[in-house]
């Protein structure tokens, strides 16, 4: 697999597939300048790093629908998952508590997720932030591109596709 089919199949940036590969931390070979992925130990090191996945989840989205599907998906692969329905709830949850991933939904009513993020950022809160939108090609994506979420996620999406993201995350949060 090249860099950009492992980034899509893991559902990560290919930046962080790049800066994983030179650091030495993913299974990966060079073929001349080019970083090179074999599915079969990628999948490997994804069972391997599981063992140490994150405890706990905030899910931060209006919808209690998305925050259903992301604890059906999360509760199977032994998450902590706490979810809350506006910004200011996202703040304050991540005052009382250690989340290792923040799940945070762009469009909101009152506080929008770039407000939220740029609080989670004024407090010094060290999660990893993925941004979930339904609307990729927004101003407010643009704006919260510039405060360095760790990834995107676009609605609608599946189970399957919030755990491969978790799990990619998890190989991050091991290694960091």
């Amino acid at each position: 697999m090249t860099a950009q089919e492992l980034s899509a199949y893991l559902k990560i940036t290919t930046t962080t597939i790049y800066k994983l590969a030179q650091q030495g931390e993913i299974p990966s070979f060079k073929i001349g300048s080019e970083w090179r992925f074999k599915k079969e130990l990628v999948d490997r090191w994804l069972e391997n790093g599981a063992g140490h996945a994150p405890r706990k989840v905030l899910i931060v989205d209006d919808e209690p629908a998305i925050c259903e599907l992301y604890k059906r998906a999360l509760d199977r692969r032994k998450f902590v998952v706490d979810s809350v329905s506006s910004g200011l709830e996202a703040i304050q949850a991540s005052k009382m508590n250690n989340y290792d991933i923040i799940f945070l939904d762009l469009k909101m009513p009152g506080m929008n997720g770039v407000d939220t993020f740029k609080e989670f950022k004024k407090i010094g809160l060290r999660s990893l932030v993925v941004i979930v939108t339904a609307y990729p090609d927004s101003e407010l994506l643009s704006e919260a591109m510039k405060l360095g979420p760790l990834t995107v996620i676009l609605k609608p999406f599946d189970l399957n596709e919030i755990q491969k993201s978790v799990e990619s995350l998890v190989l991050m949060t091991t290694r960091a």
